[in-house]
């Protein structure tokens, strides 16, 4: 496999240099398995792992002919989950890693930490490798049925004995109703103990103990970090699932830590980097949120109200009286409980399925989880959807920009085939989600002093917004009324050239007018930093090692003095901010803001929140850095390699497209929404008068 890598390169080189073009690339491949950089816990790649194809879950698909919510297969194909490995953004990130991977580590490895969640049945199985080439069939369904349902717990013995999550008493936590179900589990254990025996650490001693458990100081498994029982093992949340192929019954699909698998990311390749291999790696013995922070969606729900014991009572579209959980009081306590929320319905078509909740007596209070699986990805699953002929939103540039295998790394027809009708229900969902997520309260404008205050209530468990820091964010816009006059607006965004004005430092942001103004702290986003490059702000996923800002809204309860240890805390301008937001808002879970220096005398005041699942800003950095212009990586690197190498060297030859392809395809569909801005939520202001007669000298808080 290695020796027909290098002859590949060489033969690429020479080719190139035949036809005019120097290829100077001295990287040298190392296999994914045997590079210890890219070592993690869990099941390893192996070629003798099979999954089955969501097509053959046809019990859970098409049951009702009116598809109503509950029924799995719809709302998981119309998912981002589902179409994780057709993402286009991710694929243009990952050219942009791979390479970004080969400047700072000699060898383009550390791409498949991106891999390894987006493709993870590929991965999974021994397809994977950096440019993605070899994955096929079933391994662009993404996250699947038969990955989620074949997962286990690698912390199964605390799960077990109740005191993982802090249940008292257990029946309660869990919605347990007989000891059928503690049967049920000890089954399962045996199974998970029988499983954990082939996991081993990188210099192959074994990573569980003879107790069944990991190491002390490991104690969450996200990044990635995938523990997969065999074929047809499979698994579930309820003990008395029917069925032809009955799961065992599993608490760990109840509970938060089955979220984090994915969503805490970390850069295990910086993190091993220069360990002895012949000891644990540090990504063995450590919870992936000490070492170098990507995302931080389940650390930030952990350090919230609703991850601590027994959770708690949600707000706005989740409050206890309008929003039901299976738990006391309708408290929320797992990411499940909203993102998998309970409805009415049975998890299949077949004669023996339970009708949730009516029809079971070993879990009474629990529905039938509706597989939405959404967060804001509106914009992947509309164009997606465009590229299906049948499609009444049917987008020919669309099509032929993504339905090209031969120039880009990417095969639409691989797979399950697009369902058109789910992503746009997909889409429609996540604009709900996203209006589900916050909502502006005590909006007040002083018409005499020229202020406006308001505050933004987070109603999510995790920070407003979440997800990766790669262009995605949220933004205040405030529009100033005389009438029917627009007279002042702060934070303006320029539809035509697709930004917001006024930004500094970001280059092509368009010039502010004389009644306009920005300000960065009612841009709500996340922003990396490295010291690889040298960059206070990156776009570099591969190569950040640190944050320059992150100024999101924390969850309710946040516990900021916690927060450090899993950096997660806020950072403005490259320095740790832990009183950015003060102690009633972390306890709040919400940001009140006050603005200054608005006209005198205006007759209405307009606030908005608005939601980008991109920006411009990231689609061109990415079109740059794959096109060989983006001017951030200086020298040469770890092989001596040209910092830009995407353009001559072989393993970016169904990827080098990428560049130019992200750039048309955001071009073509910069004004469908995510790209565009999203409104989330909105409220007039309240015009009054104040008795004060003088000017806050606070602009914001």
């Amino acid at each position: 496999m290695l020796e027909a890598r290098r002859i590949l390169v060489l033969l690429v080189a020479l080719l190139a240099a035949l036809a005019g073009v120097v290829s100077v690339s001295a990287w040298t491949p190392v296999d994914v398995a045997t590079d210890p950089n890219l070592r993690m816990p869990g099941t390893q790649p192996n070629g003798a792992l099979t999954f089955q194809s969501a097509t053959g879950c046809n019990c859970h698909f098409d049951y009702y002919y009116m598809s109503p919510p509950e029924e799995p297969g719809l709302n998981w194909e119309g998912s981002v989950m589902s179409q994780s490995a057709r993402d286009p953004i991710f694929f243009a990130s990952l050219v942009v890693a791979a390479q970004d991977s080969i400047w700072a580590l000699g060898n383009p490895n550390a791409a498949d930490m991106c891999v390894r969640c987006h493709f993870p049945m590929g991965w999974l199985r021994g397809n994977s490798s950096a440019n993605a080439i070899n994955f096929s069939g079933y391994d662009y369904e993404g996250v699947s049925c038969d990955l989620c349902h074949r997962l286990y717990d690698p912390h199964f013995e605390f799960t077990f004995a109740g005191t993982r999550e802090g249940t008292s008493p257990e029946g309660v936590y869990w919605d347990e109703a007989t000891t059928a179900s503690h049967t049920a589990l000890t089954n399962t254990l045996v199974q998970d103990r029988a499983a954990s025996a082939a996991v081993q650490m990188f210099n192959n001693s074994p990573f569980f103990d003879a107790a069944y458990m990991p190491p002390d100081t490991y104690t969450e498994a996200t990044s990635g970090q995938m523990y997969v029982a065999a074929a047809g093992n499979y698994r579930g949340p309820f003990a008395d699932a029917g069925g032809p192929h009955p799961p065992g019954y599993s608490r760990f699909h109840k509970s938060r830590y089955f979220c984090g698998t994915c969503h805490d990311i970390s850069n295990g390749a910086l993190a091993n980097q220069g360990a002895d291999p012949t000891q644990p790696l540090p990504t063995e013995v450590q919870p992936a949120y000490a070492y170098y922070h990507a995302e931080r969606t389940f650390s930030e729900f952990m350090l919230s109200d609703y991850g601590q014991e027994g959770g708690a009572a949600g707000t706005g579209s989740f409050a206890p009286s309008v929003f039901e959980t299976s738990r006391p009081g309708n408290v929320i306590a797992s990411c499940q409980d909203c993102h998998m929320r309970d409805v009415s319905g049975a998890a299949s078509g077949a004669a023996s399925a339970v009708m949730r909740p009516s029809g079971s007596t070993e879990h009474p209070n629990s529905g039938q989880p509706l597989h939405d699986l959404t967060g804001g990805g509106h914009w992947v699953a509309t164009v997606l959807a465009s590229t299906v002929p049948t499609s009444l939103s049917y987008d020919p540039t669309n099509a032929a920009l993504l339905g090209n295998p031969g120039t880009l790394t990417l095969d639409l027809t691989q797979g399950a085939p697009l369902d058109w009708t789910s992503l746009q229900a997909g889409a429609g969902r996540s604009i709900q989600t996203l209006s589900r997520a916050a909502s502006i309260e005590a909006a007040t404008y002083l018409n005499n002093l020229g202020t406006l205050s308001f505050r933004i209530q987070n109603h999510t468990g995790h920070k407003l917004l979440t997800g990766y820091p790669e262009g995605r964010r949220m933004f205040v816009n405030v529009k100033v009324f005389d009438g029917a006059d627009l007279v002042y607006e702060v934070n303006p965004y320029d539809a035509a050239v697709g930004m917001l004005k006024g930004q500094p430092g970001v280059a092509g942001s368009p010039s502010l007018g004389p009644n306009e103004r920005y300000d960065d702290r009612l841009v709500f986003e996340a922003k990396g930093s490295s010291t690889l490059t040298g960059e206070q702000q990156t776009f570099h996923f591969t190569l950040t090692t640190g944050r320059y800002k992150d100024n999101r809204i924390p969850p309710r309860g946040f516990d900021v003095a916690a927060s450090a240890e899993r950096l997660a805390d806020p950072v403005y301008q490259g320095l740790s901010a832990p009183t950015y937001f003060t102690a009633a808002e972390y306890a709040g879970g919400y940001d009140h803001i006050l603005l200054s220096g608005l006209p005198l005398g205006a007759t209405k005041v307009e606030v908005g929140l608005h939601y980008q699942t991109s920006t411009r800003e990231y689609i061109e950095f990415l079109r740059d850095e794959i096109n060989g212009t983006g001017g951030t990586l200086v020298g040469t690197g770890a092989g001596g390699d040209p910092p830009y190498i995407v353009q001559t060297d072989g393993l970016f030859s169904h990827l080098r497209g990428w560049g130019n392809a992200i750039w048309s395809l955001w071009e073509h569909n910069k004004d469908v929404p995510g790209m565009a801005p999203i409104q989330i939520t909105s409220a007039d202001a309240a015009v009054e008068q104040s008795p004060m007669t003088y000017l806050p000298l606070v602009t914001r808080r």
